[in-house]
């Protein structure tokens, strides 16, 4: 979403973090192995590689060991290998985009296409949600449990 010139209060983003405080928010680095760039509010996981700063990666399936989410910046929404990165681990409270209807209470997994949340049924559990979401697209308040 833009924020426009004249408004009064910040539009909420994905990625951001919000209820403080959030505690458990971690300066990381990419990877030098991860091809793609992580973007705001993707699930990734610890590298096995050694000599970085907390090393993420991506992650490949919804079962992965995941780690924490990409927080929001307002410098940039994407980072490339070797880039430093702020990741939001266990009891943050991050906004993030529904992949569809869910219900507040609702205990939420991973949709790695669009780095969306939805209703969990079979992949590690993420978070629970704080908001009512109406419909793929809303963005709604999740408390990470991972």
């Amino acid at each position: 979403m833009t924020q426009g010139l004249n408004q009064f209060a910040m539009t909420a983003e994905k990625g951001q973090l919000t209820l403080d405080p959030n505690w458990d928010t971690l300066n990381c680095q990419v990877d030098n192995g991860q091809v793609a760039d992580l973007v705001t509010a993707q699930a990734v996981l610890l590298a096995t590689t050694t000599g970085a700063q907390l090393p993420v990666i991506s992650i490949t399936a919804v079962t992965d060991a995941i780690f924490g989410f990409v927080t929001y910046n307002t410098r940039t929404d994407s980072y490339a290998a070797n880039k430093q990165v702020k990741i939001a681990r266990r009891g943050d409270v991050m906004i993030m985009e529904a992949s569809a209807a869910i219900t507040r209470g609702a205990l939420l997994e991973v949709l790695i296409a669009g780095n969306k949340v939805v209703t969990k049924t079979s992949g590690t559990t993420i978070g629970k949600a704080l908001d009512i979401a109406l419909a793929d697209g809303d963005l709604i308040r999740v408390e990470i449990l991972v």
